[in-house]
Formats: C-alpha cells, structure tokens, sequence
C-alpha cells in the first residue's frame, strides 16, 4: 500500500483576477457619490441665495433698521450726520437756524410728522428758510411747503411744517432752502434723526 502525498491548499496566484464586488455595495457607492456631488453643489447655492436675499432686504426694503419707535423718546440714529431738536439746521449759513421740533404726532387715523425751526438773523441782510419735501426712509417722497417769510437783520423768525405720512413709515430728510437777500445760499435735503411718536 503506496503512501499518497497529503492534501495541500493550492496557493492563490496574485494575478488573479478578485471577483468584482456585490450588487449591493456598487449600488451603495454610487450613492454615496451622488450625496457627496448634491452637498458639494448645494452649499455654494443656499449661500449665494441667502447673500442675495439680504442684500435685497437692506437695500430697496430696508431691513429692520427702519422700524419706528412707538415709544415718546427719540432713538439714537445710524446717521452720524443726522440732526435733531436742539441742533443746528444749516451749520454753513450765518444766520442761526436751531431745530425746535422733531416728532411724529399719531392719531386714531392718521400721522403727521411736524419739523419746527427758530431762526435768529444776526446778519447785515434779510433771511428766509423754506423746508419743501420730506424724504421718507423707504424712499417716498410727500410734498409739502412752509417757511419763515423774509427775517429782516437782528430779528427773528420761526417755521412749522408738517406732513402727512403713511401709517408704520418714518422720516428721514427734510429738503431746506437758504435765501439770503433772495438768492438761494443753500437747497439740499439734510438727514434728520428718527423723531419720538407722540399721541
């Protein structure tokens, strides 16, 4: 009786190709792919988009900077170059223009928004201030003319204008022009303090 030789394992030839993988798991890959494209892609946009809404926000609607006060006290303004009640009107021109109102008087129907000034002519020539438009903060503009007449020198004179304005705006420039001896020394709009609501 032969002795036969032991059973070995045949050794595996590393050229061999490995059998491709299951079904299961190609199928998971290439989903996994697909989530990693989608986010890759995604972010950038939800970014951009969120960008692009805030810009719009700001710009043409505002942002909520612009809320009026309900309160009877005036809130610090975000216009550094804006004045208010006690201040001068037109820093630039000799005659003394101080701003003695600045408010928003409410009503059950109704809201108007009343700028008062005093001007002291310690000038050589006559004065008149006239205040025309008020330029809301959304950009609406209301129309409306008042003014101190002719303020001979070493007198004074005092004007009250008052608009109209729609329920929730706010104002936010009060267009003034200068006369000095009748020739116009300023016509500009100056920013004005977000005003107290009275009433």
């Amino acid at each position: 009786m032969s002795d036969s030789p032991p059973d070995t394992d045949e050794p595996t030839d590393p050229d061999e190709p490995t059998a491709p993988p299951a079904d299961d798991e190609e199928i998971d890959r290439r989903r996994l792919i697909r989530w990693i494209a989608l986010i890759a892609f995604g972010i950038p946009v939800v970014v951009e988009v969120l960008t692009f809404a805030n810009i719009i926000d700001a710009e043409l609607l505002g942002g909520d900077d612009d809320d009026p006060t309900e309160t009877g006290t005036a809130t610090p303004t975000d216009r550094p170059d804006a004045v208010g009640v006690g201040d001068e009107l037109l820093p630039e021109t000799a005659a003394s223009e101080t701003i003695t109102t600045s408010e928003i008087r409410a009503e059950e129907s109704s809201r108007t928004y009343v700028f008062g000034v005093e001007v002291e002519n310690d000038t050589d020539a006559t004065v008149e201030i006239r205040t025309r438009h008020v330029r809301l903060r959304d950009g609406e503009r209301i129309d409306g003319v008042s003014s101190t007449g002719s303020i001979e020198p070493g007198s004074s004179g005092t004007l009250t204008a008052a608009w109209q304005i729609p329920e929730g705006s706010m104002p936010g420039a009060v267009e003034v022009v200068a006369l000095r001896d009748g020739g116009r020394v300023f016509e500009d709009y100056v920013t004005v303090e977000r005003p107290p609501i009275v009433g």
